[in-house]
């Protein structure tokens, strides 16, 4: 990792087994009009089933665009990945077909952005953003979708769920849109 990077790492008594996620030398660079940018430059890490990883660093150094390299959803091009595995339960993810990326990202991996506000569609109702997820994913009725919608909002402790279902994402303050992401994480 960038010097600038630091890692902190909690894992709970007893977790065993290979890596859940094991990043290996991963490389980013960006193509630009004066030339490569190389924006990730070996990063290594494992993060194992029930163990939790945090990457700190200044603004700028790699933090994001690592994590979009291993979601499968970093924009090719301008970025590129030359170098490194991306290894998911032990299969390299840069080597799967998109069509296995896709079905992993989402119901076994998520992202949740800092900037939740960028991440919500304005236009439409955080309560339909989360049924659609089950809509899409599980075939669920619209009506069953709302439910669920509802639950999760309340596992994420938003008050006035069954009200606020029918919010948009800007009458929400960006903490509550953090948790309107990580109910949409836990959604699938």
């Amino acid at each position: 990792m960038p010097a600038t990077e630091t890692t902190a790492r909690s894992r709970p008594a007893g977790a065993a087994g290979g890596p859940l996620l094991d990043v290996r030398d991963l490389h980013v660079e960006f193509r630009t009009r004066d030339g490569v940018v190389k924006a990730v430059n070996g990063v290594d890490y494992s993060v194992d089933a029930g163990e939790t990883l945090a990457v700190l660093g200044e603004s700028g150094s790699g933090k994001s665009v690592t994590a979009q390299a291993v979601m499968g959803i970093l924009d090719m091009p301008p970025g590129r990945i030359p170098h490194g595995e991306i290894l998911f339960h032990g299969r390299d993810l840069l080597r799967a077909p998109g069509e296995e990326r896709r079905k992993i990202r989402g119901a076994r991996m998520a992202m949740i952005f800092q900037d939740a506000l960028s991440s919500l569609n304005p236009v439409l109702t955080v309560g339909y953003q989360l049924g659609e997820m089950f809509e899409v994913h599980h075939g669920t009725s619209r009506k069953e979708a709302r439910s669920k919608a509802v639950e999760l909002m309340e596992r994420v402790r938003i008050p006035a769920a069954a009200k606020r279902v029918h919010d948009y994402p800007h009458q929400f303050s960006g903490g509550m849109r953090q948790r309107i992401m990580i109910a949409m994480a836990l959604a699938l």
